[in-house]
């Protein structure tokens, strides 16, 4: 396998040449606030430039039946931990995991209905409940139960309806499994008293469609349309592959929708940006009128890029945030576009092995930024707000995981040397004493054993992993990583948390009962 130096070299040669717009980094950098952060990420996505154009790839790992994967138990077993509550409660601690272990739980455990309902009872009346469990009551619910939930909700105060409790994934069961008549006829009454919030609401209910087929969107549109409800018909229409249907549509807007000439290109553009972030969608094959507004500022190939490689790698989303702190172009011409490249060469494995394509995009960011500046900026800001961790140590900890896994595995009799990438603060020793202690089979403590689970994850034993969280010192640490790890598994399995949309949250759906 080629060096990083000489991958990121080859590609730098590609890239020679192209520049980042000082007033596309002076808008990133100027957005600021809880809006401006969303605006951002746009922002950020819009930046990369696409040089080769590589087909997607499915994840080829993945099962069609939950409970037939290898990983199966060891999913269970995170998932029993993440449901336990906490002994003591620690200072505003909320449940941020319980959700998508119950969802895993029913989903790969096989539970019956009447299980699984009693399951989320449960937990709904707990005094620290998981933040979605309402969304996922309701989008585990049969038709008739679900009606009967939702006709008992009362709208929050100086709220005008219940659809913002509901949540993405009950949006969706309300459309695919029961007609969606009640949500159309909701959002109808909605727009009537309150437009501004029915329109986020409607862009919300478009996102959680996003992954039906184009037939699907377009007939739920037409009936959006029909009733009125103009901007959820043309935000389902902007998640179609085909934008002919979209356009179309802005072609029979009523001037209250679109008063000024200008907004036509501002819809399109928007379209673009949800449209742009799927690896599905062919830009040449988009209305002239798509194709020129797309031209005009280059953001089309940036965004393509990006959302193809966030589709093989979850955890390279990051890139858009060392983008938008270090203004530099190449992270995404150079580093995103070399990782696609050797994913798709089935040199890097992104569902099996993770930490390799972490590894990877951490030899670019060097090569490309200089390491000082990569650890400045990786020590800047959070992965996630679930996960609780900063850039920087994640991508620490895949590397020395990474790098200590051929010993782990038993491929080789010596440790290995300490990753030069790792910061001085990284302890290196500790994890190298620990494998060892591992692989002799000695007692491993409880402070010990977080580490040990980074450990276990290395040597393909997730199932060991999970047991030394359970068993862990540092409880809130423990529950973090446990969740990572059912993600990652389920991934490796029938990937059922992938989210619809790049960046968005996971669905909870059911097979038909």
């Amino acid at each position: 396998m080629p060096s990083g130096a000489s991958i990121w070299g080859r590609v730098h040669a590609l890239a020679k040449g192209r520049a980042l717009a000082p007033a596309m980094i002076s808008g990133i950098r100027s957005l600021g606030g809880m809006e401006g952060a969303t605006m951002r990420r746009q922002a950020v996505l819009a930046v990369v430039a696409t040089i080769m154009g590589i087909a997607p790839i499915a994840p080829a790992a993945a099962q069609t039946q939950p409970g037939a994967c290898a990983h199966t138990p060891a999913i269970l077993d995170a998932g029993d931990f993440l449901l336990a509550e906490p002994a003591t409660f620690p200072n505003f601690w909320r449940d941020r995991f319980g959700d998508d272990a119950a969802y895993l739980k029913i989903r790969y455990g096989g539970l019956a209905y009447a299980e699984g309902s009693a399951l989320l009872a449960g937990l709904e009346k707990r005094t620290h409940p998981p933040l979605r469990i309402v969304e996922l009551r309701l989008a585990y619910a049969t038709t008739p139960d679900r009606a009967a939930m939702i006709a008992g909700m009362q709208p929050l105060p100086k709220a005008q309806s219940i659809v913002p409790q509901l949540g993405q994934s009950a949006w969706r069961a309300l459309v695919t499994e029961d007609g969606g008549d009640w949500l159309l006829g909701e959002l109808a009454r909605w727009q009537a008293s309150d437009a501004n919030n029915a329109s986020v609401g409607a862009a919300g209910i478009a996102q959680a469609l996003a992954g039906l087929d184009d037939e699907a969107k377009s007939r739920f549109a037409k009936r959006a349309e029909d009733a009125g409800i103009w901007r959820l018909a043309l935000d389902v229409r902007a998640f179609e592959d085909n934008l002919a249907d979209f356009v179309s549509a802005l072609d029979r807007l009523p001037v209250t929708v679109l008063p000024k000439k200008d907004d036509r290109a501002q819809f399109i553009r928007n379209a673009l940006h949800a449209a742009d972030l799927r690896p599905s969608f062919d830009i040449s094959k988009q209305p002239a009128e798509v194709q020129a507004i797309d031209r005009k500022n280059d953001l089309g190939a940036v965004l393509r890029k990006v959302g193809r490689l966030v589709a093989y790698a979850p955890q390279t989303a990051m890139l858009l945030q060392v983008i938008n702190y270090s203004g530099d172009l190449r992270v995404g011409t150079m580093v995103a576009e070399g990782l696609n490249a050797r994913i798709a060469a089935k040199q890097l494995d992104p569902i099996n092995n993770p930490d390799a394509v972490t590894a990877a995009m951490l030899d670019g960011l060097d090569y490309v930024l200089g390491r000082k500046d990569r650890e400045s900026i990786l020590a800047g800001f959070g992965i996630s707000d679930v996960q609780g961790e900063m850039a920087e140590s994640f991508v620490e900890r895949a590397l020395a995981r990474f790098t200590l896994a051929p010993f782990m595995q038993g491929d080789e009799t010596e440790a290995p040397p300490r990753p030069k990438q790792l910061a001085a603060a990284f302890p290196w020793e500790q994890w190298v004493g620990l494998a060892g202690r591992l692989k002799a089979g000695e007692t491993i403590s409880p402070d010990d054993r977080i580490v040990a689970a980074d450990l276990m994850i290395a040597a393909d034993r997730p199932a060991d992993a999970v047991g030394f969280l359970k068993t862990a010192g540092d409880w809130k640490t423990a529950v973090r990583r446990a969740h990572q790890l059912a993600l990652d598994l389920d991934r490796r399995c029938a990937d059922l948390l992938r989210p619809p949309v790049a960046l968005g949250q996971p669905l909870y759906q059911f097979e038909p009962r």
